[in-house]
């Protein structure tokens, strides 16, 4: 499947007035209708043709309404928003799709959107895809997503969960508990997006699954995967297995007690592993990213509490356990943060206390641990 692909088509600028531009719009779609008669496998920029009365006419009429129809739905996203807007607009792209059976539903898609002047994230492949409608006048704002799909009976749209959040990707489970495809028999057909959900410091992923029964017309909420179950703040992504199915992994992290981080400040990242299962995503894995970063966070947790043999670990030299506790390391006096600019993976670092103390701390990798093997005490003189 593919990554999600967010198409935002804008109006141009200069000389191009507002009634040109729609101009252009309701024309490109009017050939896109009429596409067996232009021979064209999209939309068009080109003003329409005359047709002769007669079968094409007919065409051109059917067209020309279809036009008027983009028309209100652009309408609608400026004066009434997408609540409105974003259920007109799925069937326009229905109706569409309907009429060109063939190829990948998220080519035609994006293909029918651009042209048509619609701005919304795509992902999917061939039967499946999601659409993630938004303004374009307002990108940032609102968005409401639709999962359309293609069966023997033809395409579907339905809304979906996941709205006011940014669609990434779309994946499909084709492999059921015993290793056959999914949906064969009784099993049902499972989807999988992954969506962003902005916060306060960076975009958290959020997954959300869907099943379908074979035979049923509508998918049912199966599970939804949030901060707490996915680490918090980073991406997401669906990998493929051996066996042919997907699975699902994070790297995120989440504040650190005792420090001020920043979004752009040094993290402990953790990559969380799922596999996807009949019952839904499984976590089987998590591991921490070693760095300098991580070693000291933990090496100042171990002093504060008094656990000797974790704080040795980190520590290059017994001699620096008697040295951090004379700077009284082991006892909270504020929070600790890392100066500007530093980065978790350097080898020098200098870290902030409360409001007046600053430490320079080297670190050295020793058998794939950083350790902390020399500090002291320095001028605050960065902020």
């Amino acid at each position: 499947m593919s990554a999600g692909h967010r198409i935002d088509a804008r109006a141009t600028a200069g000389a191009d007035t507002r009634s040109a531009v729609r101009l252009a719009r309701l024309t490109g779609c009017t050939v896109a209708l009429m596409g067996a008669l232009a021979a064209l496998s999209g939309c068009s920029r080109q003003p329409p043709r005359f047709v002769p009365p007669g079968a094409d006419s007919t065409a051109a009429a059917a067209a020309d309404s279809f036009a008027v129809l983009v028309g209100e739905a652009h309408d609608q996203w400026e004066s009434q928003g997408g609540s409105s807007a974003a259920p007109m607009t799925a069937r326009l792209l229905l109706e569409d799709l309907r009429r060109h059976a063939d190829g990948r539903l998220t080519d035609r898609a994006r293909t029918f959107l651009d042209s048509c002047g619609f701005s919304a994230e795509v992902a999917g492949g061939d039967s499946v895809a999601a659409i993630n409608f938004f303004a374009r006048s307002d990108p940032a704002g609102g968005a409401w997503p639709h999962l359309v799909w293609r069966d023997e009976k033809g395409v579907r749209d339905q809304a979906i969960e996941g709205s006011g959040m940014r669609l990434l990707d779309l994946t499909v489970r084709d492999r059921g508990a015993d290793g056959a495809p999914a949906g064969g028999g009784a099993q049902p057909v499972q989807v999988a997006a992954i969506f962003g959900r902005t916060a306060a410091r960076g975009q958290q992923p959020v997954v959300i699954t869907w099943r379908r029964a074979p035979g049923a017309a509508t998918w049912s909420l199966a599970q939804t995967l949030g901060p707490d179950s996915l680490g918090g703040v980073g991406v997401a992504e669906f990998i493929p297995r051996p066996d042919g199915g997907r699975a699902l992994e994070t790297r995120t992290y989440r504040s650190t007690p005792g420090f001020d981080e920043c979004s752009t400040c040094p993290h402990i990242y953790r990559t969380l592993r799922f596999d996807w299962r009949p019952t839904g995503f499984t976590k089987v894995s998590e591991d921490v990213a070693p760095s300098p970063y991580y070693s000291f966070v933990q090496l100042i947790s171990a002093l504060l509490m008094n656990d000797r043999e974790m704080s040795l670990r980190f520590l290059g030299d017994q001699s620096l356990l008697d040295t951090a506790r004379g700077y009284a390391w082991n006892q909270s006096k504020g929070l600790w943060r890392v100066a500007p600019g530093a980065d978790e993976s350097a080898e020098e670092m200098t870290f902030f206390r409360g409001t007046r103390e600053a430490y320079k701390v080297r670190f050295a990798l020793r058998n794939g641990l950083w350790m902390v093997t020399d500090f002291q005490s320095t001028q605050r003189t960065v902020e």
